[in-house]
């Protein structure tokens, strides 16, 4: 049987086409294998990634997106977007020239969008709500630093109207003073962590694209991660529903824990203040008796080392006293009484003064301090009387309110606009569970802890920008009004629906007027004013001369730069029509007719005229008051009453009525009386007044303060303090409406106004202090 040939072996050549051929087929099955694979699961995933995938490192912001990029976002179960990346860098649209009424929104993956497509954003929706071009430029990872920078990259090249910067408060407040390319990195397209970055890749043709944009690769990364066999980048755009900062920066419950102790403190300093004032009303008080009680022991002294029996208890008494007083000594068998006057007070202030001087001279000679010792204590508590009646004309300084995490950013950011002409916007954006507990769900947290202790937060947060002048939203109302539905699903970031609400809040800001903070005058007085002397000081004040006041039955005095007039009945059957200051009044101006005198009191200034007109009924005479500054640089007074036609002013039954209970009150205190005696300081014994009746010649105030006084002091036993109400004394002001100031030192409750807040009814705003009330 014939053997069967061998087929003869394939040449080298063949073998190499052979084995080339394969290599192709397999190349091209593996090729055809994974474009199918890469197909399978760009389909599976809508081509849709859940993370920015182009960004590009930046020297200064840490990253910035890929100019003209494109990608598919969706994260699951949410819809997927469409993000187009403009030649700017920006999201959105290609940016118009620039002018006109430009916004520019600044933020991270809020602003952004991240979720939704390009046209429904909030800046998107912002521009169709306003006519106005909107730039959005948030960009995913960045912070406060970010903002900062990119609106002051943005003004110098577009010169914008308004900045908007968007606040978010899952993690701005531990983001504000680490800058971004201190937090991110890019890694293959991706925005990382930092501390998560490898330190070096390696590199080969294809790797980006593998890298950043395959969905079968990312798929098997995420695979081999779950697994913890490979690092890929995390979800570092997205943020966790509560972000609780850095172990060195703390969390949101300790943002929250600094604010309540804040308050706690500005509370505690508050309640500090008013116990304290409360403390130095009662030891004013103390010090009104010591004061009243060292001038007694001095007097005795005084008294005891009369030689000559001149200087008595009795004519001490009278230069302690206030006119319309009755002083009485007894004497064994004999007694007498006088009624003290304004001139029998300077008489007997006078004899005492001379006494005291001339008993310290004659102390010092011998060696001895008794007496100086005395003196100096009764300086000392005059020294603390005025330094307590200060504190309490003062009063309690309004409650401070604790800054807020961004009080210098804010401040900072304001910097920077005004420098540009830029109206700054900020927008407090609350996290999804601060809106809505029931957000919680969607992480599977069961034991959810609350969080509207935290949205003080956003109140500070505002109340700083509105200090500042700026115009501010927290939109935290305008997102819980787009429940259910204003947040993504198993994320923090909005919908369309939550966009549209909160371009709705954000617009409804902007066409709103921007509300300027008033200027409200500061308070106490300017340098130079003091408040009015009080009646105990007007009692020692000493008397100046005006021509004519005499035979007028008139006294004048300065204290400080206060003048006081007061004439007083000089016969039963006298009448009096009124006060009228014609020139140099001020608001602190005092003129009042009582049925037994008329009275003036007013600050003066130095170089100012002033003239007032007095009337009784039957004559007139204008006052005229100098008080022009001399060679020294003090003020030279001069005055002169100068008769006048004789006309009556209208009468007002009101102010009648008004006036007449207040006499009431000043007889109840003061038990002033006016008697047909004339006394002397140095008339013998068994001489003594009587047919005395009450009068409130010594009174003086200002009327219209009247009701307002009464209705805060309104029972008898207040009588003292609403006459002092009256009379201006800082120390018993009424309590003033809420929005209403103290003003020029009176007790009159005024309406403050400034340049941008006009007074109503006819008013002016006259300048005062810092601000301005309404006269």
């Amino acid at each position: 049987m014939a053997q069967r040939a061998e087929p003869p072996s394939p040449t080298p050549r063949r073998r190499g086409l052979r084995a080339l051929s394969i290599t192709f087929q397999l190349l091209f099955g593996l090729g055809l294998g994974l474009a199918l694979t890469e197909v399978a699961f760009s389909v599976r995933d809508g081509g849709a990634f859940p993370h920015v995938n182009f960004y590009v490192a930046d020297p200064e912001l840490g990253v910035r997106l890929e100019p003209g990029a494109t990608m598919e976002f969706q994260l699951k179960p949410n819809p997927s977007s469409t993000i187009h990346v403009n030649g700017r860098g920006y999201r959105g649209d290609e940016w118009p020239a620039p002018g006109g009424d430009e916004v520019i929104v600044v933020g991270d993956s809020q602003v952004f969008g991240l979720g939704v497509d390009d046209d429904r954003t909030f800046s998107a929706q912002l521009a169709q709500l306003t006519g106005r071009p909107v730039i959005n430029a948030g960009v995913p990872t960045y912070g406060p630093m970010e903002y900062l920078a990119v609106a002051r990259e943005l003004l110098a090249e577009r010169r914008s109207k308004t900045v908007v910067v968007v606040l978010n408060f899952v993690n701005d407040p531990f983001e504000i003073d680490r800058p971004n390319r201190e937090r991110h990195a890019v890694w293959d397209g991706w925005a990382v962590r930092s501390e998560t970055a490898p330190t070096q890749v390696t590199q080969f043709p294809g790797r980006r694209w593998l890298f950043s944009k395959s969905h079968a690769f990312y798929t098997l990364r995420r695979w081999l991660h779950a697994r913890g066999t490979v690092e890929i980048p995390e979800d570092s755009e997205l943020g966790s529903p509560v972000d609780v900062g850095t172990p060195s920066e703390g969390g949101l419950d300790d943002l929250v824990l600094a604010s309540r102790t804040a308050r706690a403190a500005a509370d505690a300093e508050h309640q500090t203040a008013v116990t304290a004032l409360t403390g130095s009303r009662t030891r004013l008080d103390a010090v009104d008796k010591q004061i009243a009680d060292q001038r007694v022991t001095i007097d005795r002294k005084l008294a005891a080392a009369s030689e000559d029996g001149k200087v008595s208890n009795f004519q001490l008494e009278v230069a302690r006293g206030k006119p319309g007083d009755i002083v009485r000594e007894d004497y064994g068998e004999s007694s007498r009484s006088l009624q003290v006057t304004a001139s029998l007070i300077r008489q007997a202030a006078k004899l005492r003064n001379d006494h005291l001087a001339a008993q310290l001279k004659k102390e010092e000679k011998a060696g001895k301090s008794e007496l100086k010792d005395l003196v100096k204590a009764e300086a000392d508590l005059f020294a603390e009387q005025q330094r307590l009646r200060k504190e309490i004309a003062a009063g309690v300084p309004p409650k401070g309110r604790p800054p807020s995490r961004f009080h210098e950013y804010l401040q900072q950011f304001k910097a920077m606009c005004d420098e540009y002409g830029a109206e700054l916007v900020v927008v407090a954006l609350p996290i999804d569970v601060q809106v809505d507990s029931g957000e919680w769900a969607k992480y599977d947290v069961s034991d959810a802890p609350d969080m509207q202790d935290s949205l003080i937060l956003l109140d500070d947060l505002v109340a700083d920008a509105a200090a500042l002048g700026l115009r501010a939203v927290d939109v935290t109302a305008a997102l819980r009004s787009a429940q259910p539905g204003a947040f993504l699903d198993h994320d923090i970031h909005m919908t369309a629906k939550g966009h549209a609400a909160f371009a709705t809040a954000l617009a409804d800001r902007l066409k709103t007027p921007l509300a300027v903070p008033l200027e409200r005058p500061q308070p106490g007085l300017p340098p130079g004013r003091s408040f009015v002397p009080t009646a105990a000081e007007w009692t020692s004040a000493p008397e100046v001369k005006v021509v004519g006041s005499t035979a007028l039955g008139c006294s004048t005095q300065i204290e400080r730069e206060w003048l006081r007039v007061q004439c007083r009945r000089r016969a039963a059957g006298e009448g009096f029509g009124g006060v009228v200051v014609r020139e140099g009044a001020t608001p602190a101006t005092m003129a009042m007719r009582t049925p037994d005198s008329l009275s003036l009191v007013t600050p003066l200034t130095v170089g100012e005229p002033l003239t007032a007109r007095f009337y009784w009924k039957k004559e007139v005479q204008d006052l005229q008051i100098r008080w022009p500054a001399g060679e020294d640089g003090k003020p030279k007074f001069a005055g002169e009453f100068v008769k006048a036609e004789l006309t009556m002013p209208p009468a007002d039954a009101a102010t009648e009525a008004a006036i007449a209970g207040l006499c009431a009150c000043h007889a109840q205190t003061r038990k002033e009386q006016l008697c047909p005696q004339v006394g002397k300081l140095f008339d013998e014994y068994e001489q003594d007044v009587y047919d005395c009746k009450s009068v409130c010649s010594d009174l003086w105030g200002d009327p219209s303060l009247i009701a307002g006084c009464t209705l805060k002091y309104a029972e008898d036993k207040d009588c003292a303090a609403r006459l002092a109400c009256v009379q201006n004394d800082p120390l018993f002001a009424p309590t003033c409406p809420e929005g209403h100031v103290l003003a020029f030192a009176s007790n009159r409750c005024r309406t403050p106004c400034d340049e941008n807040h006009p007074c109503e009814g006819g008013q002016r705003c006259m300048p005062w202090h810092g601000g301005g009330v309404c006269l």
